[in-house]
C-alpha cells in the first residue's frame, strides 16, 4: 500500500490534470461549435443569395426582352422608315406620338425615340437622372442598372427594318419594384447584415461600382477589387464561382461572406454578417457556462480522489488476477495453435479428397497436393515437398502468399526398387511414406526442412502417411482405367483383325463358291436353282463389304501403314458413302504426328464424335479441322445436329463414349471442350501443346 502524502500527490495531480482535460475540452468545444455556426450560417446565407440572384436575373432579362421585343414592333418600325424618308410626315409623327405615348401603360417607365441620325423623334416620361450610381451590365449592350431611390433598367437597341438594316434606336427604362423590395430588406439576416451587388471592373481598372443594401438603406459607392493585399470575394464571383468564406470586409471588420455570381447578366454578388454579432449570443452564454464548469471541477477533483483511493487499495488484487490471466491465456494459445495446426492438416486432407474424385493428370494431381500440403505443415517458409513416381520426380518450390499455386518442377529419375526407396534417407527429411500400388512401390512422398533444422512431427507424419494413402488409391483407379481403356483397344484391335483376315475371308470364299455353283446350275438349264445361288453370292460379297468397314472400325490399317492424316481422310469418306451425309476433312499443311498413341486417340476421339453426331444428333453435315499453331495442336469436330439436351457446358455424364474421350483428354494432357454453335450443332475441342 501506498503512503497517504503519496495519495494528496495523485490527487492533486489528477486534479490538475483533470483540470486541463476540461478547459482543452472546453476550448475545443467552443472551437467546433464556433466552425458549425459558421458553416450552418454560411449555408443559409448562400441559400438566400441564390434566391436573391434567381429574382435580379428573371427581373433584369424580362425587362431587356421587353424592350428588344418593342424594338421589333411593326408600328414603331413603320414610323420610323416614314420619318427617315420624310422628316415633315405629320402623320408618321403623330402616330408614333400616339403609340409611344401608350407606352406606360404597358409598363414602361420611360422611352425615347431616335432617327438613324441620333435626332429625337418621340419621348415619354422622365429619365433618371442618376446615371452616375449605375452597374453596367456588359452581358448585354447599353444596358445597365441604376439605382434612383428604387432600381432602374435602363436598355438601349437598334430598330431594324426587313433587311435587317438600322433605322434608329430606342432607349427605355423600367422600375424593378419588386427588386427594389427584396434588397431592401436585409434587417431579416441581421443587424450587420449587408448585400453588395458589383459590377466587374473596367480593362486594368482597380475600382469597380457597387451597390450596397444596408440596414439603414442602398448606397452607390466604388470598391476595390484588392482587400488587404488579397482578392476579395467578389472576384470569385465573376470568376463564375460560388460559396461560403471568412476574410476582413472593405471595413476591416472579421466577417461571413456568402458570394455567387449573375452569369445571366454579367454581375456579381456579395450576402454577410459581421462575426461579432454571430457569436455575440454564444459569449453570453459561455459566462454562464464556465461557472457550472468550474463547480463541475471541483465536484471531480473530489470525486478523483475517492477513485484513487480505491484504485490503490485494489492494485494488488489486480497484480495477482493479472498473474493468473497471463498464465491462462499462455495456456490457451498454446491449445489455440495445436488447434490451428489440425485444422490446417483437416482442411489439406479434405481439399485433396475433394479433388481426387476428379479427372485429373498426374502433373495437376501433384500441384494440388503441393498447393495443399505446404501450408499445412508446422514451417511452410521452410518446407520443400518432393514426389516421386514411375521414373517422374516432381518438387515444389517455397510457400509464398502471394502465389496461388506452389511452383512445380518435374524432372527425370531412373527406376528404383523396393530396398532403394527404403534404404535412402536425407538428413533434412523429416516426414517419408511410400507409395504402393497393388502391392509394388512405385515411390514416395517426402517434405524436407534445412539440414540444420530437422523438425520430426509426428503429426506431420500422419498427414503424409494419409495423403499418400489417398495417392495410392487415386493411382489404383487411374491406373485400372487405363488398363481398361487398353484391354478395350486390344480386343477392338483382336476383333478386327478376326473379321479382317478369318471371318470376311471365309465369307468370300463362301461367295466364290456360290458364283461356281451358279455357273455349274445354269450349264444344267435350271434357271431358278441359278438365280438363288447368284442371290447367295450377291449377299455374301455385301457381307464381305460390311465385315471390311467394321473391321476397318475396330482397327484403323491406314493409321498404322499411312499416319493419321491420312487415316482420318479415309474416315471420312467412308462415313460420307456408308451414311449418305457430308463428311469433311480440313487439315494443315505440314503437320507430322510421330507419336503413335496421340494419333490413336486423335483417331477414336474423333470415330467417337461422328459417331454421336450421326446416332443422337441426326446430322447431315459434319467437319474435321486438324491445326497446328503456336505449338497448340487444335482437332475440332463439329455438326450442325441437334446437339446435347440441356445446358452444353455439363453434357450428360452417363454415356460411356463421353467419358472414355474425357479420359483420352486427360490421358494426352490436353483440354476437351463441348461447345454450342450458333448456328445448331455442337462442336468438341481438343488441344494439346505440343513439345
Amino acid at each position: 500500500m501506498f503512503r497517504t502524502r503519496d495519495d494528496r500527490k495523485i490527487s492533486i495531480i489528477g486534479g490538475l490534470l483533470l483540470l486541463g482535460l476540461t478547459v482543452t475540452a472546453g476550448v475545443a468545444v467552443y472551437s467546433a461549435m464556433q466552425h458549425q455556426i459558421e458553416s450552418v450560417l454560411g449555408r443559409g446565407l448562400g441559400v438566400a443569395l441564390q434566391g436573391k440572384a434567381l429574382l435580379i436575373e428573371s427581373q433584369v432579362e424580362k425587362s431587356v426582352a421587353d424592350t428588344h421585343a418593342l424594338a421589333l414592333r411593326p408600328f414603331l418600325i413603320q414610323s420610323i422608315q416614314e420619318l427617315n424618308a420624310e422628316p415633315e410626315d405629320e402623320h408618321a409623327m403623330h402616330n408614333l406620338m400616339r403609340n409611344v405615348n401608350s407606352l406606360p401603360d404597358v409598363g414602361f417607365y420611360a422611352a425615347i425615340v431616335y432617327d438613324l441620325q441620333g435626332k429625337v423623334l418621340a419621348q415619354v416620361g422622365n429619365f433618371s437622372n442618376s446615371k452616375g450610381q449605375s452597374l453596367p451590365l456588359y452581358k448585354y449592350s447599353q444596358t445597365s442598372l441604376i439605382w434612383d431611390q428604387q432600381f432602374i433598367l435602363r436598355t438601349s437597341t437598334d430598330v431594324l427594318d426587313s433587311n435587317k438594316q438600322r433605322i434608329g434606336s430606342i432607349t427605355t427604362e423600367n422600375t424593378l419594384p419588386q427588386l427594389s423590395r427584396r434588397l431592401s430588406e436585409i434587417r431579416s439576416i441581421g443587424e450587420t447584415g449587408e448585400f453588395i451587388l458589383c459590377a466587374p471592373p473596367a480593362h486594368d481598372a482597380r475600382d469597380m461600382a457597387c451597390l450596397i443594401s444596408q440596414i439603414d438603406g442602398i448606397k452607390f459607392r466604388y470598391m476595390e477589387r484588392v482587400v488587404n493585399g488579397g482578392i476579395s470575394p467578389i472576384s470569385y464571383a465573376f470568376d463564375g464561382k460560388s460559396g461560403v468564406i471568412a476574410a476582413q470586409d472593405y471595413r476591416q471588420v472579421p466577417v461571413i461572406e456568402a458570394y455567387a455570381p449573375l452569369k445571366a447578366i454579367g454581375l456579381g454578388m456579395i450576402l454577410k454578417l459581421d462575426e461579432e454579432e454571430l457569436f455575440k449570443s454564444v459569449k453570453e452564454e459561455l459566462k454562464k457556462i464556465i461557472l457550472y464548469i468550474a463547480g463541475l471541477i471541483a465536484a471531480e477533483i473530489l470525486l478523483l480522489n475517492w477513485f484513487v483511493r480505491k484504485l490503490i487499495k485494489s492494485e494488488q488484487e489486480a497484480y495477482i488476477a493479472k498473474d493468473r490471466a497471463e498464465q491462462f491465456s499462455i495456456e490457451l494459445s498454446h491449445k489455440e495453435i495445436e488447434l490451428r495446426e489440425r485444422l490446417k492438416e483437416i482442411t489439406c486432407l479434405y481439399e485433396i479428397r475433394r479433388n481426387i474424385g476428379l479427372e485429373l493428370s498426374m502433373d495437376t494431381m501433384c500441384q494440388i497436393i503441393f498447393k495443399y500440403l505446404i501450408p499445412a505443415v508446422q514451417y511452410p517458409e521452410m518446407a520443400t515437398a518432393v514426389i516421386e513416381l514411375d521414373g517422374w520426380r516432381f518438387t515444389s518450390g517455397k510457400s509464398d502468399p502471394s502465389l496461388a499455386h506452389q511452383v512445380l518442377s518435374k524432372t527425370r529419375v531412373a527406376d528404383r526398387s523396393h530396398a532403394q526407396w527404403r534404404a535412402e534417407r536425407d538428413p533434412g527429411c523429416t516426414c517419408r511414406s511410400e507409395i504402393s500400388v497393388n502391392g509394388k512401390v512405385c515411390g514416395q512422398l517426402r517434405v524436407f526442412y534445412p539440414a540444420n533444422k530437422p523438425f520430426i512431427l509426428l503429426e506431420e507424419q500422419r498427414l503424409i502417411s494419409a495423403i499418400a494413402s489417398d495417392l495410392e488409391s487415386w493411382l489404383e483407379r487411374k491406373r485400372l482405367e487405363q488398363a481398361l481403356i487398353s484391354v478395350a483397344e486390344d480386343q477392338a484391335h483382336t476383333i478386327g483383325q478376326e473379321l479382317h483376315d478369318n471371318v470376311g475371308q471365309q465369307i468370300a470364299a463362301i461367295g466364290y463358291q456360290a458364283r461356281a455353283l451358279e455357273k455349274k446350275i445354269y450349264s444344267t438349264g435350271d434357271k431358278n436353282m441359278a438365280l438363288v445361288a447368284a442371290s447367295i453370292a450377291s449377299q455374301a460379297q455385301i457381307s464381305v463389304i460390311q465385315i471390311k468397314q467394321l473391321a476397318q472400325g475396330l482397327l484403323p490399317f491406314e493409321l498404322e501403314a499411312n499416319g493419321l492424316i491420312f487415316a482420318l481422310k479415309t474416315l471420312t469418306e467412308r462415313v460420307a458413302s456408308t451414311y449418305d451425309i457430308i463428311c469433311n476433312l480440313q487439315c494443315d499443311k505440314g503437320i507430322v504426328i510421330n507419336d503413335n498413341n496421340l494419333a490413336l486417340n486423335l483417331y477414336r476421339v474423333t470415330q467417337e464424335a461422328i459417331n454421336n453426331a450421326i446416332r443422337h444428333g441426326k446430322a447431315q453435315r459434319i467437319t474435321i479441322t486438324l491445326t497446328l499453331q503456336n505449338k497448340t495442336l487444335s482437332l475440332s469436330i463439329y455438326d450442325d445436329g441437334r446437339g446435347f439436351p440441356g445446358s452444353i457446358d455439363a453434357p450428360p455424364a452417363a454415356g460411356m463414349g463421353l467419358r472414355i474421350m474425357q479420359y483420352r483428354a486427360k490421358q494426352l494432357g490436353a483440354k476437351l471442350e463441348f461447345l454450342a454453335r450458333h448456328g445448331g450443332g455442337t462442336e468438341i475441342l481438343l488441344e494439346k501443346q505440343m513439345i
